[in-house]
C-alpha cells in the first residue's frame, strides 16, 4: 500500500493511478488531514509515502501532512522510502535546511531535463528527457547530505536523493503521461529495495 498526500494538484489523482496500474494500491490522504490518520495507516502496513505537487508555496503553508511526514523522515521517526512530485520536492528540500524561492522562469508545461545520476530511481531512463515542468517555486539549493540527480536549463536541482536514507524528489512530474518515462521513473521508485 502506497501513502500518498494530496497537496491540491490537479494531477494527485494520475499517481493513485499510475501506482495501481503498476500493481500498488494507493490511500490518499488531503494534506490537511489529521496526522493521526498517517498513524493509522501506518499500522496498517505502508510501504512508501509520495507527496503530491501542489499550488500552494511551502513558506505560506501552515504545519500540514507534508511538512509533518518529511521532519519524521528526517528525523528517523518514520523510516519508509520517500518521493516528493513537485511541492513535495521543494517541501522536503525545506524540511531538510535548503532555500526555496521563485524560478527563475515561471515555466509551467514540457521542458527537457538532463538525467546527471543514474541513480535508482532513473534506472534505465535516458539521460535527456522531456517531462510537464512547473517551475512557480523550485529548491536554490541542495540540502545538506543530498545528491543532485537532473537539472535543466532553467533549473539546478530538478531531482535529488539522500544519501543515506530512501528520500527521493523530482520537480517535475512523472505521474503525468506527457513526461517521457515517467511511469518508469514511479515503478522504480515503488519497487526500489530500501535494503
Amino acid at each position: 500500500m502506497i501513502l500518498i498526500i494530496d497537496n491540491g494538484s490537479q494531477y494527485t489523482h494520475l499517481i493513485k493511478r499510475t501506482c495501481r496500474e503498476l500493481g500498488f494500491e494507493g490511500e490518499m490522504l488531503y494534506n490537511k488531514a489529521p496526522y493521526q490518520q498517517v498513524e493509522e495507516l501506518l499500522k496498517g502496513g505502508i510501504a512508501r509515502i509520495i507527496l503530491s505537487g501542489g499550488p500552494s508555496s511551502v513558506y505560506s503553508d501552515p504545519p500540514n501532512l507534508s511538512s509533518i511526514i518529511a521532519a519524521r523522515v528526517r528525523d528517523g521517526e518514520i523510516k519508509l522510502p520517500l518521493l516528493g512530485v513537485c511541492y513535495g520536492h521543494q517541501m522536503i528540500a525545506h524540511v531538510f535546511g535548503a532555500k526555496v524561492a521563485k524560478g527563475k522562469s515561471a515555466e509551467y508545461g514540457l521542458g527537457e531535463v538532463a538525467i546527471d545520476a543514474e541513480d535508482a530511481i532513473f534506472k534505465g531512463v535516458p539521460k535527456k528527457i522531456r517531462a510537464w515542468v512547473s517551475h512557480f517555486d523550485e529548491a536554490k539549493e541542495l540540502p545538506k547530505g543530498f545528491t543532485n540527480l537532473a537539472h535543466s536549463e532553467s533549473c539546478a536541482i530538478e531531482a535529488m536523493r539522500h544519501d543515506k536514507m530512501p528520500i527521493f524528489s523530482v520537480q517535475f512530474h512523472p505521474e503525468v503521461w506527457h513526461t517521457e518515462h515517467g511511469e518508469d521513473i514511479l515503478r522504480n521508485f515503488l519497487e526500489y529495495d530500501a535494503e
